[in-house]
């Protein structure tokens, strides 16, 4: 948000021979301000040995992989999860992930009465074993790139609602096995869960 330092930010950027992006809106943002330079998208790596499809049966139906911070917006995955178990009681959920925000965000939960479907696992270095155990993979952030968190799930095979912000387009086309939310309120997370 600061004009200066964005301005000199552009102003070393246009002095570089190639900028490699993740994503195609963070190329296009480039573009929009000006910046000529030679541009790449090269998407982030997945380890195919670590994630990939199994079919076992879910232990749990959403998960959500990431930090705990204000832009992931937990809150608002929460308040979906309390929405959607009017119509379906027996949603269960599991957040995978740590940060400054997770006594808040168990407060809202335990307000919520969903401190006995939500369980916090905290930070886990076996995402991929997580991401199996889930049926379905949801990501609620104000802000994102080309999120690693939800290539890896789509890696181990679940279908994803998440966020229309950012790159997220590049990986999810809305419809069918995945959804892109634009009206992020828990409402439409909510309508998005109980279709799938």
């Amino acid at each position: 948000p600061d004009a200066v330092i964005e301005g000199r930010l552009l102003e070393a950027i246009g002095r570089i021979d190639l900028i490699i992006t993740m994503g195609t809106r963070a190329a296009r943002a480039f573009r929009d301000r000006g910046v000529a330079t030679r541009i790449r998208v090269v998407a982030g790596g997945i380890d195919s040995a670590r994630f990939f499809r199994k079919s076992a049966p879910a232990q749990t139906d959403l998960v959500f992989v990431g930090r705990l911070v204000p832009v992931k917006r937990v809150d608002l995955f929460l308040r979906a999860v309390y929405l959607a178990r009017k119509t379906l009681p027996d949603l269960t959920a599991t957040i995978v992930g740590d940060g400054p925000l997770r006594t808040f965000l168990e407060k809202i939960a335990a307000e919520l009465g969903l401190k006995d479907c939500v369980m916090f696992a905290g930070q886990h270095s076996d995402v991929e074993a997580w991401l199996r155990r889930a049926r379905l993979f949801v990501l609620t952030s104000d802000s994102e790139g080309l999120a690693l968190s939800l290539m890896e799930a789509m890696h181990c095979g679940l279908p994803a609602v998440v966020s229309d912000v950012g790159d997220l387009g590049d990986l999810v086309e809305d419809g069918g096995y995945a959804y892109l939310v634009a009206h992020r309120t828990p409402e439409e997370f909510a309508r998005r869960f109980i279709q799938c």
